[in-house]
């Protein structure tokens, strides 16, 4: 070890280069002082900002003030800097999803990661970009909501982190891509929140669709898909969104608090007298959005026989108000949660949950099945058309597992036809669509 500490002459010199031994080091003469001292107090009077607005002798108060500019500074350098590490959405430090996503700097490099996705993501076939197109079109009709394709977030170009949080932890994720939406809408059209406050991002194409029967624990808090036929539908009430209050004894108005769904938030002192109430509601301060309960029921061809059809409700918000009816068989993806109820804890004798789900995309299957024929099935009906026994054929389509009834078969598939207007003599006219 010693020998690591051996003199070495050759070693032991320091290189010369870039050192100014050369140069001249005379002192300064009086004019050339007093025009550094001059150039030095521009320099300080350029730096200090506030000068103007504070006395002379006002000297420790400007330097706090200028601490505290160059402390903020440092703080927006610490922002600006700061680079989320590429793993940091995958890596989640044996935490929980929710727990994961609910901290600052996942839920921002989500944000970042879901903006660069609306803009640069293009569709496989035109080549352009797709979601630019959609809040172009969101924007032309006044909507408040973007649909996005689950698969688009899936593929290669997406951003699959997003996929795999996304049903996990949906409320909370949903939260901030709402943001993310709303950012990038107002940035290309910044007039837009005149319109609406808050852009709702709707998840469509869900891989996985779920029997409401086989619904359990497992899927509590968890973004599903399910199907069934609407069997009840509530009318469209208001519902409270963003709420402010009175005080009835100064006539100061507190708030606003966001309304949570499962429980009222209401103050319970006046920061301004500081009195214990009464609070009235402030009806043109407070903010609404629409609320509509529905139920959707299985399908009959999903019922294994001998067994009751199971439900489940649906609350829907916004513009999904209305979107339905009852007969209609819809696909709901939603957050499956649930919810206090006091007479099924009294029914049952110990505490249970009643369950719904709170929609965030609806289709409409009828619509899809009229809106998507294609060429090879219009040829096909036209040459269905042609067949002689094509009236036999559909009757006996009606329930083929059911034997006869013949009669009962050919009345159904009657009414699923409209007939012809008739006039016969110009006497009495038969109307035909009924």
């Amino acid at each position: 070890m010693e020998r690591d500490y051996r003199p070495q002459p050759e070693l032991d010199v320091y290189s010369e280069s870039g050192l100014d031994d050369a140069s001249d080091l005379d002192e300064l003469s009086a004019s050339a002082r007093q025009a550094a001292e001059r150039e030095m107090a521009q320099r300080d009077q350029l730096l200090d900002e506030d000068a103007l607005f504070y006395e002379e002798g006002d000297e420790e108060q400007r330097r706090r003030r200028r601490r505290r500019g160059v402390r903020e500074e440092g703080a927006e350098e610490v922002e600006m800097e700061e680079e989320v590490p590429i793993d940091i959405l995958e890596n989640l430090r044996g935490r929980s999803t929710k727990d994961h996503v609910s901290d600052e700097a996942v839920a921002r490099e989500i944000e970042r990661r879901f903006k660069n996705f609306l803009r640069a993501f293009k569709d496989p076939e035109t080549r352009k970009a797709k979601y630019l197109q959609a809040m172009s079109q969101m924007a032309s009709e006044n909507k408040e909501s973007l649909e996005v394709d689950f698969r688009d977030l899936a593929d290669e170009n997406g951003e699959p982190n997003i996929c795999y949080f996304l049903p996990e932890a949906p409320v909370q994720v949903l939260k901030i891509l709402d943001k993310a939406a709303t950012d990038v809408v107002l940035t290309i059209y910044p007039y837009y929140g005149r319109v609406c406050s808050e852009i709702k991002v709707r998840i469509s194409h869900l891989p996985v669709e779920e029997d409401i029967r086989m619904l359990r624990q497992i899927h509590l808090n968890m973004l599903i898909k399910t199907s069934g036929v609407v069997t009840v539908a509530t009318g469209i009430l208001p519902q409270l969104s963003v709420v402010k209050y009175d005080c009835v004894a100064c006539g100061y108005i507190l708030g606003p608090f966001v309304q949570r769904e499962d429980e009222e938030v209401k103050p319970s002192i006046c920061p301004s007298c500081q009195g214990r109430g009464p609070f009235e509601l402030n009806v043109e301060n407070t903010v609404y959005h629409n609320y509509q309960r529905i139920t959707i029921q299985e399908s009959p061809n999903k019922v294994a026989p001998g067994r009751l059809p199971r439900s489940k409700d649906c609350i829907l918000l916004g513009d999904l108000c209305d979107s339905c009816k009852p007969g209609d068989e819809i696909e709901v993806t939603g957050v499956y949660s649930n919810n206090f109820d006091g007479a099924l804890n009294y029914k049952q004798g110990f505490p249970v949950f009643n369950t719904l789900i709170h929609a965030n995309h609806i289709t409409n299957k009828d619509k899809i099945a009229c809106s998507q024929l294609t060429d090879e099935d219009v040829k096909a009906i036209r040459e269905l058309s042609k067949d002689p026994h094509i009236a036999e054929r559909i009757f006996a389509s009606i329930a083929p597992s059911i034997y006869g009834h013949d009669y009962v078969k050919q009345a159904i598939a009657l009414a699923l036809f409209r007939g012809e207007a008739k006039n016969p003599g110009e006497k009495h006219r038969l109307r035909g669509e009924e």
